[in-house]
C-alpha cells in the first residue's frame, strides 16, 4: 500500500497553462483550452472549446459562449458566429446546438490572432432566456 502525498501548489508568475475551466451559476461546465499557438507558417491561436450542460429539465438549440483574455484578440473563426466586436479582451460567440438536459458539448476550435503570451482568463457558456422545460424536444 502507498502512503498519502499531499499534493502541493506552486504558483510561478512567468508560467501560463492556457487551460481555463470554469461554472458556477451557470447549467454548464465549461473548459476552454489553447491547443496550438502561432508558429512558423501560422501565426493564429486555436482554442478548444467544450461544455457540459447539466440542467434538471431544460434544453434549448441555442448557446453564447463569452471568453477573456489576458490581452487583446482578433477574432478569426470557430464553428459559431460572433456576436459584437470582433476584437477586444472579450469575445461572444453564438452556437445553434441541440441539447437536453444533460449533453457534452463540443463547440470546436476558435482561431483568434494575438501578441505573445496569450492566456485565456474567463471562459462560460450561457442559454439563459433561450430554454425549455423538459428533458429533450
Amino acid at each position: 500500500m502507498r502512503n498519502y502525498e499531499r499534493p502541493v501548489v506552486l504558483v510561478n508568475s512567468e508560467l501560463t497553462e492556457g487551460v481555463y475551466a470554469a461554472s458556477g451559476d451557470s447549467c454548464y461546465t465549461a473548459t476552454a483550452v489553447i491547443t496550438q499557438r502561432p508558429e512558423t507558417g501560422r501565426e493564429n491561436y486555436c482554442i478548444q472549446l467544450n461544455g457540459t450542460h447539466h440542467a434538471n429539465h431544460h434544453c434549448n438549440q441555442w448557446q453564447q459562449a463569452v471568453i477573456s483574455f489576458n490581452q487583446t484578440v482578433t477574432y478569426q473563426s470557430s464553428q459559431g458566429s460572433i456576436v459584437g466586436s470582433e476584437s477586444g479582451t472579450t469575445l461572444t460567440i453564438q452556437y445553434n446546438y441541440h441539447q437536453n438536459a444533460s449533453t457534452n458539448i463540443g463547440l470546436g476550435d476558435l482561431y483568434v490572432t494575438s501578441a505573445d503570451g496569450l492566456a485565456i482568463t474567463g471562459f462560460y457558456i450561457t442559454d439563459e432566456g433561450h430554454t425549455f422545460d423538459g428533458d429533450s424536444f
